[in-house]
């Protein structure tokens, strides 16, 4: 064997020698995913109701069929159930008056009119986005109205009086705008001033009629009739509620 040969074949068993002591390279590190903490849900507080709710209004309206003005007080005492119902008695009163007349070249007439109710009732109500409020409810009134009026004319004249009295059952009908703010929680109080519409629908059971009419030739006729009259009293109103 020449010594190239042996050079060769040393060298080729030194490399050999050296791959076999040589350690194997390290494994890649693994990757630990960090744990993803879940973020907790932001809790918005609900106004869960369960309070008194009160209030006071002063109001002015018309009374209808027959012409009057009126005005009135109430007062208010419920139970807010929760944000958006709520439930309460009403007391109040309304009292108004009426004069008018008509002319013409064949006659003319005269006529007056008084009104003076109270009344106890319970509402149920809705309000909506803490400002506009619905409601409704039964109502029971005590007293009633009253019409006197005289026609006079070329054929003859007569003399209408119209008297409703006593109990007399209706309903309530009320929507309008709550001015307050909300107070923050714990309280979620809506306190502040009223601004509304409400329309007091009665049904007079016993309203007597009395007509008395006579003619240019003499001679009269007396009717008298009990019926049964319905009467609107629609209201603006100004108040302070604290629900």
């Amino acid at each position: 064997m020449n010594k190239t040969t042996l050079l060769l074949t040393t060298l080729v068993s030194a490399s050999a020698l050296a791959q076999e002591n040589t350690p194997p390279p390290p494994p890649p590190p693994q990757r630990v995913d960090s744990p993803v903490r879940a973020e907790a849900p932001v809790m918005t507080e609900q106004d869960p109701g369960g309070r008194v709710r009160w209030g006071v209004s002063g109001n002015l309206g018309w009374f209808v069929p027959h012409s009057a003005f009126t005005l009135g007080a109430e007062g208010k005492i419920g139970y807010q159930v929760s944000n958006l119902f709520s439930a309460y008695g009403i007391l109040g009163g309304t009292f108004g008056f009426g004069f008018g007349g008509t002319a013409s070249s064949t006659g003319g007439s005269v006529g007056i009119v008084g009104v003076g109710y109270y009344f106890v009732g319970a509402v149920a109500e809705l309000m909506f986005a803490d400002i506009f409020y619905v409601g409704g409810g039964a109502l029971l009134a005590g007293g009633g109205y009253g019409v006197a009026g005289i026609s006079a004319g070329t054929g003859g004249g007569s003399v209408t009086a119209i008297a409703a009295g006593g109990f007399a059952p209706g309903l309530d009908v009320r929507l309008g705008l709550g001015l307050g703010r909300t107070q923050p929680a714990p309280s979620f109080r809506r306190g502040g001033f009223n601004l509304g519409l409400d329309a007091k629908i009665l049904f007079h059971p016993n309203t007597s009629v009395t007509r008395v009419e006579g003619s240019s030739g003499g001679g009269s006729v007396n009717v008298v009739t009990n019926e049964l009259s319905v009467s609107v009293t629609p209201m603006l109103t100004l108040g302070y509620d604290m629900r």
